[in-house]
């Protein structure tokens, strides 16, 4: 059974489940619902924004820990990201340049493999959560 935060959605959500159950055959809605069910909480993101169809909780750069490795200033700079900053409220924030900012950012989407800032906070909720 799904947990619902808001009770009023529950109609909502049950007969999207009833449309999707009768679009696709019972083995076909099992897969999926197993798929997204275990689907961490960036990788639900990305495909909702249509992102990405990797996974992005794979990041590219690893340390020996088996975790993404940022420095403390790219752990900052990804948190002011999750905030919802830009560039340059990162940079004004820091007292940094624009630039320094942009290159920060810059540096923190090639580590983990990104595209976007969203993808950025996304991770860095589940980055709190563990």
């Amino acid at each position: 059974m799904p947990i619902i935060a808001i009770p009023v959605l529950r109609a909502q959500h049950d007969e999207c489940e009833r449309l999707t159950r009768k679009a696709l055959t019972p083995k076909s809605y099992d897969a999926s619902y197993q798929k997204g069910a275990s689907a961490s909480f960036g990788e639900a993101v990305a495909y909702a924004l249509g992102e990405s169809t990797e996974s992005p909780e794979l990041p590219r750069a690893r340390g020996a820990t088996g975790k993404t490795t940022l420095t403390r200033r790219e752990l900052q700079v990804a948190g002011l990201i999750a905030e919802g900053l830009t560039n340059s409220a990162i940079a004004a924030r820091l007292v940094i340049s624009p630039r320094t900012a942009e290159g920060h950012v810059e540096r923190i989407l090639a580590k983990l493999g990104f595209t976007s800032r969203a993808q950025v906070a996304a991770w860095m909720v589940d980055q709190n959560r563990g």
